[in-house]
């Protein structure tokens, strides 16, 4: 086979991954009154809540797939973030503060780790170059918008993603940053590649040493 006919069969498998992605978004929207009682279990395997933060037009059902598979490897302390359409990243980095300060109040936790897709990883990334109420985050198919991603992150790009296209960012002692084949944006939501890479950092010993000294107020515009 040759190359134009392999890259032609790559493109025809991408898009029918992003349309069964799609699919899926679609069908579990139903399912969004399950999240509505997210309990605490401070007995769990891995007892950090975890918040999950849906991109630009998403849904807290995104992640249904995501919960099931980190359920069963013991993160069960899952929190979601909603919010409506908007692309005020301040105002909603500010939003996104306040909740994480609420979970910590109510589950006496000293931090959470949060997972977020596109829109809501650039959210999450905001709140943690400036406050110290985050141990990880990963981010599934987030623009990085200038400098090198967080500390304590891990960000997950898919080489195949027409929307956010993998960056190029200095690393040095930063985060770290994933590229996964063929995988496109909603992709980044079910590729098994992209679950054990989620999973596999919730796992992952984080170090104080690269957090900010101290707290910062984020203050929305």
């Amino acid at each position: 086979m040759n190359r134009s006919a392999t890259a032609w069969w790559a493109c025809l498998g991408t898009i029918g991954s992003e349309l069964s992605a799609l699919a899926t978004v679609v069908l579990s929207m139903p399912l969004r009154p399950l999240f509505a009682a997210d309990e605490f279990d401070p007995r769990a395997p891995h007892p950090t809540p975890v918040l999950l933060v849906h991109g630009f037009l998403g849904d807290p059902t995104n992640f249904l797939v995501l919960r099931r598979f980190l359920s069963a490897r013991g993160v069960r302390n899952f929190v979601s973030f909603r919010y409506g359409p908007g692309l005020d990243v301040v105002r909603l980095a500010s939003r996104l503060c306040r909740a994480i300060d609420a979970v910590r109040a109510s589950t006496g936790a000293p931090q959470v780790d949060i997972v977020a897709h596109s829109l809501g990883g650039l959210v999450a990334r905001r709140v943690v170059k400036r406050y110290r109420g985050v141990h990880r985050l990963v981010t599934l198919g987030a623009p990085c918008i200038g400098g090198a991603i967080a500390p304590q992150e891990i960000a997950v790009f898919g080489d195949a993603d027409l929307l956010v296209p993998v960056p190029r960012v200095a690393h040095g002692r930063q985060g770290r940053l994933v590229v996964l084949p063929g995988c496109g944006h909603l992709g980044l939501l079910y590729a098994p590649a992209a679950l054990r890479e989620v999973a596999a950092h919730l796992a992952t010993p984080v170090e104080d040493r690269t957090l900010p000294p101290a707290p910062q107020p984020l203050k929305a515009a």
